[in-house]
């Protein structure tokens, strides 16, 4: 989103007006940076999308602004609408907009003052952007460099609390064997158990079968009650026992 934002702030500086802007009319370039297009082919591959309005062409009536439908009037803002609908485009994962109502309603639908639904994975932020491109009043709308000055905050905020998430688990399989005495240093500052020079462990590793260990408590378990020792099994059954006593070839418990 980001980058089609960029795009259309370079082509409104320029003073071009896109008036077919869509998911559909996005490319990826090899370095995976999303770029602008208007394919005119796409008229016909997403026939479904364009209307015809009385003797005027085929429209993309499910992208225009109030004014685009009604007056057939195109601008900048108009083309904020557009992006308000691509926006919502990428966070269905190419879903139609206005799923079940035809191109003939889509002006009655909006002019009732209905919208696009908030997608389930949509973050409040970024539909509050897509709401505000569907403005009826298209001087009410964000330009394309405020929207792309809030995606690219919104972007940042999300950068900034993946790195900051330490990771969970540790190959301990390729990692060298902490000396005695010494415990082994986990992202964070964290020390993994290691074994002191008395032999006693520092701390509990858990052990899977596959190529990882997981640290569970590293440092921090509270000293497990020691279980009583268990006394030596007798080799004889219990069965075989009583009839040893009874024949008197056993010695009698004193307790």
């Amino acid at each position: 989103m980001v980058d089609i934002a960029c795009g259309m702030e370079y082509l409104s500086s320029r003073n071009f007006i896109h008036r077919d802007l869509a998911a559909r009319n996005c490319m990826l370039a090899e370095d995976m940076t999303v770029c602008v297009a208007d394919f005119g082919l796409s008229r016909k591959i997403y026939s479904g999308d364009y209307y015809r309005q009385g003797c005027a062409s085929k429209l993309p009536v499910k992208w225009l602004a109030l004014e685009s439908l009604a007056d057939n009037l195109y601008t900048v803002h108009s083309d904020v609408w557009a992006f308000g609908v691509t926006m919502w485009e990428i966070m269905t994962r190419g879903q139609t907009p206005y799923a079940g109502i035809e191109n003939a309603e889509i002006y009655n639908y909006l002019i009732g003052g209905n919208r696009l639904k908030q997608p389930p994975d949509c973050m409040e932020d970024v539909y509050e952007l897509m709401y505000q491109c569907w403005s009826a009043d298209p001087k009410q709308r964000p330009s394309f460099t405020c929207l792309r000055m809030e995606l690219e905050n919104i972007l940042g905020h999300l950068s900034v609390l993946s790195s900051s998430q330490d990771p969970l688990y540790i190959n301990l399989e390729r990692a060298e064997e902490p000396a005695e005495g010494h415990s082994l240093e986990l992202p964070g500052g964290d020390q993994a158990p290691g074994r002191a020079e008395d032999g006693s462990d520092m701390g509990a590793v858990g052990g899977t079968p596959s190529d990882y260990r997981y640290i569970l408590s590293p440092g921090g378990l509270a000293e497990q009650p020691r279980q009583e020792e268990q006394q030596p099994e007798s080799p004889h059954s219990e069965p075989q026992r009583l009839l040893l006593l009874q024949q008197g070839l056993l010695p009698h418990s004193s307790c």
